[in-house]
């Protein structure tokens, strides 16, 4: 193997043990030991230039990570061995797979969660979010983060109108029934009010239709401790992650929502 080739092998398997949680001097001893082999702990303690209790400690960690062995040829001056390589390999799957099944219970849990999440002092986060694709990532936002209900007041026209709402009852709307996530809707009156109500049944929606001679096209929505407030002329939205704010909002569309009965 040229020496290229060497410097590259010796990387690989050095990140994959850092992602194992090893640091630099177990995965030393490791890398020696797998070109060396079986050796005894006096060989070892050259190699790594460290003492045989310093070198005994190293060894305790590769057991505990379930790397290395003493070998059962000599009962009485038994070798020192590391694991496979493949050994490495599947506890980085192994890894993998627990952090992938860590990944879909938080996020399937994420809306109980936030929901015990309490701010205290923490500094109000704000975001601007300008262009399509922000405006999309907003909506899987609302899907990943609302726990259980979504609150959405204003102009259901403009904001169907820009997303072209049958990407909205194809994509979003499917997610969100999926989840069991409820939408109340408060929108006010225009000549698309009286079919968003009339479809609200089949879609896990309740929609009231708020008579006021103002008209307007933004609207916001509240979900979790986060609400965004859209402009689909620009188009632009703001997040808001404050738990009093939103709170003052949420009271705002309690009040709205019970006058429009």
């Amino acid at each position: 193997m040229d020496k290229n080739r060497q410097k590259e092998v010796k990387e690989s398997i050095y990140t994959s043990l850092k992602e194992l949680g090893l640091n630099d001097l177990e995965i030393e001893l490791y890398t020696i030991s797998l070109t060396v082999g079986p050796s005894p702990i006096t060989e070892i303690a050259k190699y790594l230039n460290i003492s045989r209790p310093n070198v005994y400690k190293v060894i305790k960690e590769l057991e505990n990570h379930g790397l290395a062995r003493f070998s059962k040829k000599n009962k009485y001056s038994r070798d020192f061995m590391v694991e496979s390589p493949t050994v490495v390999l599947d506890k980085i799957r192994n890894k993998k797979e627990s952090i992938s099944n860590l990944d879909h219970q938080i996020v399937a849990n994420l809306p109980d969660l936030l929901t015990l999440y309490q701010q205290g002092d923490k500094t109000t986060n704000i975001k601007i979010l300008q262009g399509e694709d922000q405006y999309l990532k907003a909506l899987d936002l609302l899907i990943e983060e609302a726990n259980k209900e979504i609150s959405f007041f204003g102009s259901a026209k403009d904001f169907l109108n820009f997303f072209e709402s049958s990407h909205i009852q194809n994509v979003w709307q499917k997610r969100r029934i999926k989840r069991g996530i409820f939408n109340r809707t408060l929108i006010i009156e225009d000549e698309k009010a009286q079919q968003i109500k009339s479809e609200s049944t089949e879609q896990l929606r309740e929609t009231r239709i708020l008579k006021t001679p103002m008209l307007f096209i933004t609207s916001f929505q509240l979900f979790g401790n986060k609400m965004i407030i859209w402009q689909p002329k620009v188009p632009l939205a703001i997040l808001i992650e404050d738990q009093y704010i939103v709170a003052m909002f949420q009271s705002m569309f309690n009040v709205l929502w019970e006058n429009s009965k």
